[in-house]
């Protein structure tokens, strides 16, 4: 991915790479240590339920689709960027992440929800890594209000990040854009749920911020990108 910065130009500092891939996997194991914690909460508070649902029978099972509710989604996402062969430095589509999701739902077919994290992408420098952070608002529409297979389209609007990350020296590029996507929930009980979700980004970045030893220098940039991500996800529902 090529960013075009007005008037400045970036100059990477080079640092021992060792000490950037012992950041790295320290970064990594903090962000899904924290993550598979909120799943095993989700999971446990989820088990008094599923019995009971069980019981009450398939019209009740789904009464949890309204209300609010809290979520987890572990994600694959890919950068549409456009590296070529001849650019020394390159950021790598392929990555990985965790959203944080909570929502409110008006009825059995329309939710409001918040979205926000964010993915990690390996570049063609090892001492730099790449995050892409997003935070997001969607409205849903779900299909099948009476079964507990769920079906739903969704769109919304989002506020963007990428960062580059080399130890003193960090580029920054914001801005905003659009998002739609679909997948489904399996409501397994009135309060947890299942499922798979897909989503395409489409991104303008407007912004970009170099700091380096605490100085920072802030400019205007024109760039068009977009991402996909497929997650697993899972919710309690209150």
């Amino acid at each position: 991915m090529t960013v075009g910065v007005e008037n400045e130009q970036v100059v990477p500092i080079h640092h021992h790479e060792r000490i950037g891939d012992m950041r790295n996997v320290k970064n990594r194991t903090k962000q899904y240590g924290v993550a598979s914690i909120i799943a095993t909460v989700l999971l446990i508070l989820s088990m008094p339920s599923q019995s009971a649902g069980s019981e009450a029978g398939g019209s009740e099972a789904i009464e949890g689709d309204r209300g609010f509710y809290l979520g987890i989604k572990f994600v694959g996402s890919s950068l549409h960027t456009d590296n070529s062969a001849e650019e020394e430095f390159i950021i790598k589509d392929e990555g990985g992440g965790v959203l944080l999701d909570i929502g409110y739902g008006f009825n059995r077919t329309f939710s409001l929800e918040l979205s926000m994290g964010g993915s990690n992408h390996e570049t063609s420098k090892q001492s730099i890594d790449a995050h892409f952070y997003t935070l997001q608002i969607f409205g849903y529409y779900r299909f099948s209000p009476q079964r507990p297979f769920r079906p739903y389209i969704k769109g919304g609007l989002g506020a963007y990040g990428l960062e580059l990350d080399e130890g003193s020296a960090d580029v920054r590029i914001e801005g905003g854009g659009v998002a739609f996507g679909g997948g489904f929930r399996y409501f397994f009980s009135p309060h947890f749920s299942m499922g798979v979700d897909l989503t395409l980004n489409i991104i303008r970045y407007d912004r970009a911020k170099l700091t380096l030893e605490g100085f920072s220098i802030e400019t205007t940039i024109d760039e068009e990108s977009a991402m996909t991500s497929l997650g697993l996800q899972m919710a309690y529902h209150f």
